[in-house]
């Protein structure tokens, strides 16, 4: 299951060559942190230490499961205790206008996430400096966080308590996530952007034809595969490779060949983001020994910037594992050429020799131990 937070802090740059992934070079795609300060005024009233039998009576039971695998209970015959197994249980805090949010509407929110029993939250859209952004029934975000949201209308501040079937599961998600772990939720829904003469494309929905609805879809998909691009980041800076590798996919699936590009600030734009997701998906695939994909993610990357350093140092490492050394030579050559002065470059450079040393060595070997082989045989007659 997805975690909740689609969007997460991007990852420091200074690491060497063989070890990072591609951080975001426009200053203007930063977040002010100042401008993403929850205000006094807005932060929760709510003492997480009670627990939550003692708030559940108060609340209402919006959505009702059987508290082991999210499956709903319609029947009218469940005890009391049946319909208290599980499920979504609502209390407006503030509330909101409008209607509410309807399947594939994009919506904006800020949260705060707690276990029972504790005051201080196990995680919050604040901390990462930017609201939480997905669409409604399309598997992006838990479905207990799916369900809750499409009660609420804009600018609407609820708590909700979900249990763990529509959280986390069973078994949690360890070391961060308890087993079974029932949730408290403070959510405010900031906006809903609602489908108005829609077709449906596979990743999203897009409005028809004019340039500026063009644009529009544009900038919505490079911003969602750039969130999508953090989470990676961080996922790859905790050692979640696979995550980080879903991540990378997703975002590029959401771009490549996805838009109409406008003009010649979007297609730079354009394929700086999809290099970058190629190249951390080819750090991914190396830390994983996955040389095959890791050449494939590089081999993108060259067509777009065929003297992307980075890329040609990769694909040596790769080859060079795979034991394709006069393809790796290539590579590793082209990279010297363009920084002799490059410490993981001239690294490389050692390994490759000394590989290229040790397989002509074999081979000028087995020919005298195949020798060696046949006179003993005669010998032994």
């Amino acid at each position: 299951m997805q975690s909740l937070s689609l969007n997460n802090l991007n990852v420091e740059e200074k690491h060497s060559m063989n070890d990072n992934v591609e951080e975001e070079d426009d200053p203007s795609l930063r977040y002010n942190r100042s401008l993403h300060v929850e205000p006094f005024h807005r932060q929760r009233r709510i003492d997480g230490t009670l627990p939550f039998s003692e708030q559940i009576p108060t609340m209402n039971h919006i959505v009702v499961t059987n508290g082991y695998d999210g499956r709903y209970v319609i029947n009218d015959n469940m005890t009391e205790t049946d319909l208290n197994q599980g499920g979504i249980w609502k209390e407006i805090i503030h509330n909101g206008i409008g209607q509410k949010p309807t399947v594939s509407a994009s919506v904006r929110l800020h949260y705060y996430a707690y276990f029972e029993h504790r005051d201080e939250p196990f995680d919050t859209s604040f901390k990462r400096r930017r609201p939480l952004e997905f669409r409604l029934g399309k598997f992006e975000v838990l479905p207990g966080i799916d369900l809750a949201v499409s009660t609420m209308q804009r600018r609407e501040r609820a708590k909700f308590i979900i249990s763990s079937d529509l959280l986390y599961g069973e078994l949690g998600c360890a070391p961060h996530i308890p087993e079974s772990a029932w949730c408290l939720y403070v959510i405010e829904l900031l906006t809903t952007n609602e489908s108005s003469a829609v077709v449906h494309d596979e990743q999203l929905l897009i409005k028809t034809t004019t340039n500026k609805q063009q644009i529009d879809d544009f900038a919505k998909r490079v911003r969602l595969a750039q969130t999508l691009r953090n989470t990676g980041n961080e996922e790859y800076a905790n050692g979640q490779l696979d995550r980080a590798l879903r991540s990378y996919n997703k975002a590029r699936q959401l771009i490549h060949n996805k838009v109409t590009l406008i003009d010649g600030k979007q297609e730079e734009q354009y394929h700086q983001l999809l290099l970058k997701l190629h190249l951390n998906s080819a750090q991914c695939y190396l830390r994983l020994d996955n040389y095959e994909k890791c050449f494939r993610a590089c081999r993108d990357t060259l067509i777009i910037e065929p003297n992307n350093l980075k890329a040609l140092f990769r694909a040596s490492v790769s080859l060079r594992s795979l034991n394709q050394l006069d393809a790796a030579e290539k590579y590793i050559s082209k990279a010297l050429s363009i920084d002799p002065q490059n410490r993981d470059i001239l690294m490389e450079v050692i390994k490759l020799k000394e590989a290229l040393d040790s397989a002509i060595q074999s081979t000028i070997q087995k020919p005298d131990e195949r020798f060696t082989l046949k006179d003993s045989l005669s010998n032994d007659c």
